[in-house]
């Protein structure tokens, strides 16, 4: 079989998980998961990375982190065999520990950038272990939420400066931002399954032709969402200005970006999958304008609960 595709490039930002083998715990206890911490500040000093959040869980972690060199494959592999090594000779066993080689999601846009980490904090509150991620010793939402960070390797201030002005704030707004997610399952969650690259389609295709095979974009798992059979596009455009009260000729408006308008962009290239270009010729614009529509919209939906309730009626 194949190995997954990876992209490496200076400033690649990414998702990173690995899980234990045959589903076997990789943490037997609190020993174990700080000498994982250690190891993970010094693949961060040794390859140069920043990490953002991570979240460690019984049989499996996640990894939020920025290269700054194209190395995430000889870190990793560094950072898993290191570990491998120092847990089988303390728990005094050999052979593999984890399930084949580590599993990366290069994040390509603003917005998944902004609810990645979140993501990563509510694990244990998705698998029941916690009803608050502040009672969870081995994530890093408590350094997002209490100062000082307990780990000078962790970045969380690069996410924090997305949630205002001012460390107390910042703080105080990204916690009501993730307690708020708690519980709810919008499409960001649905869209970390099967990925390559989370992030608009256009970026995806960019990235597939300066790093992956070329003509070769079915390969790629993001690229398996198809438009809807006998898609009346007009009837979704009704749709959109419906939930959002407004005319349907008013979607259609040149430098109209108010919401309903940027959620028409989103419904037709998320659920209906659209291509940016076809959602561009229709709607009157530019692609790069649909682009910065889109990645505007994901900011705000990452920001408010509400409008992430509205949008979920249109899936169905």
């Amino acid at each position: 079989m194949a190995r997954p595709w990876r992209i490496q490039f200076p400033g690649a930002v990414y998702h990173v998980t690995a899980r234990g083998n045959n589903r076997q715990d990789i943490f037997s206890g609190p020993e174990d998961r700080r000498e994982f911490l250690e190891l993970l500040g010094r693949a961060a000093s040794r390859f140069g990375l920043k990490v953002f959040a991570f979240c460690l869980m019984s049989n499996h972690y996640h990894l939020f982190l920025c290269t700054l060199q194209p190395n995430l494959a000889a870190a990793m592999k560094w950072l898993n065999g290191t570990y491998t090594a120092r847990c089988n000779r303390r728990h005094q066993r050999s052979g593999h520990l984890f399930q084949g080689r580590y599993k990366s999601i290069l994040v390509a846009d603003e917005a998944h950038w902004l609810q990645l980490s979140m993501y990563l904090h509510l694990n244990p509150v998705r698998a029941g272990i916690v009803a608050d991620p502040a009672s969870y010793e081995w994530s890093s939402f408590r350094d997002y939420t209490r100062a000082p960070s307990r780990f000078a390797w962790l970045r969380p201030e690069e996410v924090l400066a997305e949630y205002g002005s001012g460390e107390k704030n910042q703080r105080k707004h990204y916690r009501k931002v993730c307690l708020d997610l708690a519980g709810v399952e919008p499409d960001f969650w649905e869209q970390m399954r099967g990925r390559v690259v989370l992030g608009p389609r256009e970026v995806l295709e960019e990235l597939t032709k300066r790093y992956g095979p070329a003509g070769k974009h079915e390969s790629v798992p993001s690229f398996r969402r198809a438009s809807r059979p006998n898609l009346d596009l007009p009837d979704e455009l009704a749709r959109v200005a419906e939930l959002f009260e407004v005319e349907s000729h008013a979607l259609r408006r040149r430098g109209r970006n108010f919401p309903a308008r940027l959620a028409a962009y989103y419904h037709l290239v998320e659920h209906c999958g659209i291509s940016v270009s076809a959602v561009a010729e229709q709607m009157g614009i530019s692609s790069s304008g649909v682009s910065r529509g889109l990645s505007k919209f994901r900011k705000q939906l990452a920001q408010h609960r509400d409008l992430r309730k509205k949008v979920q009626a249109l899936k169905s």
